[in-house]
């Protein structure tokens, strides 16, 4: 039997409001709230993770600085570079030893593996060896990065908000990169002595001498098959390989051909492994325009199918190569809506379309308007500003006959759960 992990969170919503008063307005007020209950949740549990751990280290020291709010009391600065170099060493040395120590793993390589940068790492040193520390501006800098390096490793992770997942071993994702940059060579047109040096390099890391391009699909098949880690497979593969994509020269707004056929065999394997809902939930979340012009491709596929249309005759629509499968369209829309950034409008009104039950076009209007103003597309009419609410209060005002659709939750989506308000 399966051990039950219990979190100390008792509601997707209290997980959801944490996160929101951590990365959404700058104030003192919310920094305090969300200590509050990172406090709390310690009393539920033996401790918590490494995640939550270095959140609340961030939040006691960046709520003692008025760089980053307006505080009660003022520190000196003397105090505040203390604070500041024993946060961020021991921010550095709990992530970098997720991956575990022993020989060939120094700081440095553990580090490069959870992209944290080489100046960090530096930084770390300097405060545990050194006289002198570093300088409050670049303390500063340093704490900035480490509380968005946990918004996106972290926060934005769907295994740590659900469960504590098994931990992927570094030999699993040293060997996995190896095949996808095998895959990448094999998919290059162009046939030289150079990239044959190179696929016997690759050949010989891997300890397989007679291994061949349909090896190389076969053996990323079985790794994708683990659902344990799964997951985590095809956020590595998007963040370090599907992101370095470019946009087309000839038609804007759209993946390059030569990308897209890059990939499309990749794309093929993960949609038949039942993975496509996990690459677009990864994707979504990205706060990145290449990201978004994938989305939109998989959207456009998605769509076409749908509709019965053949798309095979305009290759700048097939990225797949095969129809979407085990697609849940409302969980990709939720996870958009839970982090939307300022590359969400680009392919919102995509995955809209897609949607198993489609919103009504007004609904989808207000939804994009919302977005719009939520992420700083369009600015907020001051003579509006009076008519835009929150969706506390309009569940608070539950009696009001005007009141939002956004308010309670609709259809398959609970919008009680956006980060963002609504307008009436």
């Amino acid at each position: 039997m399966e051990d039950i992990i219990v979190m100390p969170w008792s509601s997707d919503s209290e997980w959801q409001s944490i996160r929101q008063d951590i990365f959404g307005s700058k104030e003192l007020r919310n920094y305090k709230r969300a200590l509050r209950k990172l406090l709390l949740w310690k009393t539920r549990g033996r401790q918590l993770s490494r995640g939550l751990y270095c959140t609340e280290l961030i939040l006691q020291v960046i709520s003692k600085d008025s760089y980053f709010c307006d505080v009660d009391d003022i520190i000196i600065v003397n105090d505040l570079v203390r604070l500041y170099s024993m946060a961020i060493m021991k921010f550095v040395n709990l992530t970098a030893d997720f991956l575990g120590k022993g020989p060939q793993k120094s700081m440095y390589f553990r580090a490069s593996r959870l992209e944290l940068p080489s100046w960090l790492i530096d930084m770390r040193h300097k405060i545990s060896h050194d006289r002198d520390l570093p300088t409050l501006k670049s303390l500063r800098t340093a704490m900035e990065f480490a509380l968005d390096w946990l918004k996106t490793k972290y926060w934005n992770v769907d295994d740590n908000f659900l469960i504590v997942g098994p931990k992927l071993e570094i030999n699993d994702v040293d060997v996995f990169m190896d095949t996808i940059e095998f895959y990448m060579l094999n998919k290059r047109q162009n046939n030289t002595s150079l990239k044959e040096d190179h696929l016997n390099a690759l050949r010989k890391k891997l300890h397989m001498p007679e291994f061949s391009y349909k090896e190389c699909l076969k053996k990323i098949k079985e790794y994708l098959a683990n659902k344990h880690t799964s997951s985590q497979l095809v956020n590595l593969f998007i963040t370090r390989y599907l992101l370095q994509s470019e946009e087309c020269n000839i038609s804007k707004g759209r993946i390059s051909k030569a990308d897209k056929a890059l990939w499309s065999v990749m794309l093929k394997i993960l949609t038949n492994s039942g993975l496509l809902t996990n690459v677009l939930q990864c994707l979504v979340t990205q706060n990145s325009r290449v990201a978004a012009l994938w989305v939109i491709e998989l959207c456009i596929v998605a769509y076409k199918t749908s509709r019965k249309i053949n798309i095979k005759h305009n290759q700048s629509d097939d990225c797949l190569n095969c129809k979407p499968s085990h697609l849940d369209t409302s969980l990709v829309l939720r996870t958009a809506l839970n982090t939307p950034h300022k590359h969400t409008i680009i392919f919102l009104k995509w995955l809209l379309r897609i949607q198993s039950n489609s919103l009504k076009v007004k609904q989808q209007y207000n939804l994009i308007k919302l977005i719009s103003l939520y992420t700083g597309s369009v600015k907020v009419n001051p003579k509006n500003a009076e008519c835009l609410f929150t969706v506390d209060d309009l569940i608070k005002n539950t009696k009001n006959e005007n009141q939002s659709q956004w308010s309670l939750a609709f259809g398959q989506l609970n919008w009680r759960q956006v980060p963002f308000g609504s307008a009436l």
